[in-house]
């Protein structure tokens, strides 16, 4: 039994020079926003110490350590966990507060010199407009 794969159909001109430009765009904000992602490891404690119970990303909001993640990402930890950030800086962070309902996370991380990242105005958002979402991993 083999398998074949079946080649797309060339581009036209115009919608490789639209996809070209999607791809700068794209590039252009994952280079922005990437000193400010972090790599999220989170630990749970038991007996006789501490093991990983989930990964994720988050985003630096202000540079004395306050982070953005999803909920989902610690759970229910008590104990928090570490951060990588993407020029290899590694600090512990705790868990600030989390809402289910949003599923956001507000994490303090012991770095106190981040990178906060810029956000979007939500003001000037339109329905179907694209965005971009980065993480680590």
């Amino acid at each position: 039994m083999s398998a074949v794969a079946e080649v797309p159909p060339p581009v036209d001109r115009a919608e490789a020079e639209a996809l070209d430009a999607y791809s700068r765009a794209v590039i252009a904000v994952a280079e922005r926003v990437g000193p400010s992602v972090a790599s999220l490891r989170v630990m749970r404690r038991v007996r006789g110490g501490q093991v990983p119970s989930g990964a994720g990303s988050a985003v630096a909001l202000t540079p004395d350590g306050f982070l953005l993640t999803n909920a989902h990402v610690v759970g229910r930890t008590v104990t928090g966990g570490r951060a990588t950030f993407a020029d290899g800086r590694d600090a512990r962070f705790d868990v600030v507060g989390r809402d289910p309902l949003s599923d956001l996370a507000v994490l303090r991380a012991a770095d106190q010199a981040l990178v906060p990242a810029t956000l979007g105005d939500a003001e000037r958002l339109r329905v179907g407009q694209l965005v971009v979402a980065i993480g680590n991993p």
